[in-house]
């Protein structure tokens, strides 16, 4: 067996230490590497990903806009629909308080033939 304190065994000693020192920083040189190129593709796959869903909500938005533009037009024809109904409604109202007031003259003969009906049949059949 071969002691310890000879020259050539702590050499070798040496020289392996050497190499798992080199071949431990190659390995963690490369392996950084690898993390990084891997952190910056995954920088630039997230930063494409915005970028698309940016562009679909600016896409939402400019649908959202041009739904509430058709909308508005429709509820401004919508409104000006109801303003022509009131309008003939009014007519109507107009219209009926004519009625009412021909109808109130009508009444108001009727009342007084039905009075001068009432004086004849007293004076023609006195009680």
């Amino acid at each position: 067996m071969v002691a310890m304190n000879e020259p050539q065994v702590w050499t070798l000693i040496g020289v392996f230490a050497a190499v798992m020192t080199g071949l431990i920083s190659i390995i963690t040189r490369s392996f950084t590497r690898s993390i990084a190129d891997l952190s910056e593709k995954v920088d630039v796959k997230l930063e494409s990903l915005g970028n698309q869903v940016e562009s679909k909500f600016d896409i939402l938005s400019e649908r959202i806009d041009g739904l509430k533009t058709e909308m508005m037009l429709r509820f401004e024809k919508v409104d000006m629909r109801f303003e022509q109904v009131d309008q003939r409604f009014e007519q109507i109202e107009l219209r009926i308080g004519k009625v009412e007031g021909r109808l109130d003259k009508i009444e108001k003969r009727v009342d007084d033939i039905d009075h001068d009906v009432q004086l004849i049949s007293k004076n023609t059949f006195p009680q």
